[in-house]
């Protein structure tokens, strides 16, 4: 069983310049994940998407880790991490290399990913026949949506969070996909795809500089 590992990174962010080289305690973002992949050992072959040099020449100091110049037209805000994917996958039968049986997309804005996390991925996939995963995490609230100045919620219930039905969301700790689905539909996700239950802590994804100073302190913690 053949995994590939892939980072999308690219280099613009509206809210942090640069955000995948942002420092967290002197250790640039996407190092976190680029450690986590490694440590694993679970991919036969770790790539790294960017369009950006500067992220492209810090990922390839690492040994074992593939670097790929992504075209501008597909890193923009609007573009898709399919369409990255996509186009990492034409590159490897360009080069004629091995293909793989399945991918794991692990976004670096992820940085308390742990290993342990991704080598339970290996472990499911020798019980189960998977073509689309994502991790999810427990919701300690009930959800609900803001329609006319007024929350609507999925389910009104008043009963003690212990008595009530169990809501998860999707966390973007990292996805996994079948070579064979992925080529079939050109997308990650699936509409209802299996699910891996992950740490709360490793749930935290990095949009803003709020976030930053949630994920520093938690590293902090963790040391």
């Amino acid at each position: 069983m053949k995994i590939l590992g892939f980072i999308p990174a690219r280099g613009g962010s509206k809210t942090i310049h640069l955000k995948n080289l942002h420092k967290i305690l002197n250790k640039p973002l996407i190092q976190y994940t680029i450690e986590s992949a490694l440590q694993s050992k679970i991919f036969y072959k770790i790539i790294v998407s960017s369009d950006h040099n500067k992220i492209l020449n810090f990922s390839q100091k690492f040994k074992k880790i593939s670097v790929l110049k992504r075209p501008k037209k597909i890193s923009n805000d609007t573009a898709s991490t399919d369409l990255a994917l996509d186009h990492a996958i034409n590159e490897l039968v360009k080069n004629q290399e091995t293909m793989p049986d399945y991918i794991c997309v692990i976004e670096p804005t992820a940085p308390l990913r742990s290993a342990s996390s991704l080598r339970k991925l290996k472990d499911l996939l020798k019980k189960k026949k998977i073509d689309s995963l994502i991790t999810v995490n427990a919701l300690d609230h009930i959800p609900g949506k803001i329609q006319k100045e007024s929350f609507h919620f999925l389910e009104f219930n008043r009963l003690a969070r212990q008595l009530r039905k169990k809501y998860y969301i999707e966390t973007g700790t990292f996805y996994l996909v079948s070579y064979k689905y992925f080529m079939k539909f050109k997308t990650i996700v699936s509409k209802k795809p299996h699910y891996l239950k992950v740490p709360k802590i490793e749930s935290i994804d990095i949009n803003d500089r709020e976030d930053l100073k949630f994920a520093e302190a938690l590293i902090r913690l963790k040391k």
